[in-house]
């Protein structure tokens, strides 16, 4: 059940008397507000709640008032817990866009076919995002921006990059291996 919900946010705090709740989206605030619900994980099970009314605070955040939820002590329950969403209910505004789950695994080469590793990690930098690109000897940082990603298939789980003079070895960063003993 839970390959069918990402992590999409967390709940702030609680904001006034009524229950509202200010929630920070880790990408795109639409992602809770457009489905007009949300999921929080409860004793390992995914609760839907559905949004009674919301109103954005700046590009991340959203004050909601959610179903069931009346009153301060009851939001204030809530504050940490991480907001989820159902896949399926993610909105998708272009059929170029990806969310960072999606790319998470993928086999990343040059287009030239040279291997440089899978996408560890998503960075937000506030400019783009930014991929990490990790093999078992190095980390290679890639901004996610029309010069440099060429193509990415999330069903063949490939992204082909084209790399200019200098990115890799400005980006890079050797991986020290721990050994146990």
């Amino acid at each position: 059940m839970d390959k069918d919900f990402v992590a999409v946010a967390r709940i702030k705090r609680a904001v006034g008397l009524k229950g509202d709740l200010l929630i920070r989206a880790f990408s795109s605030i639409e992602s809770i507000l457009e489905p007009k619900c949300l999921f929080l994980k409860q004793n390992r099970a995914f609760i839907r709640y559905e949004i009674r009314r919301s109103r954005l605070k700046g590009e991340k955040d959203a004050i909601c008032l959610l179903e069931n939820i009346d009153d301060r002590k009851k939001a204030e329950k809530l504050q940490g817990l991480e907001v989820f969403q159902k896949k399926a209910l993610l909105p998708r505004n272009d059929p170029d866009e990806y969310f960072w789950y999606e790319l998470k695994g993928l086999r990343v080469q040059d287009i030239d076919g040279e291997h440089l590793g899978k996408i560890h990690a998503v960075i937000d930098s506030g400019a783009q995002d930014v991929l990490v690109v990790r093999d078992s000897n190095r980390e290679i940082l890639i901004p996610m921006v029309d010069q440099f990603i060429h193509s990415i298939d999330i069903e063949g789980g490939t992204c082909v990059v084209r790399l200019v003079e200098g990115l890799v070895d400005a980006t890079t960063t050797k991986l020290k291996r721990t050994h146990k003993k």
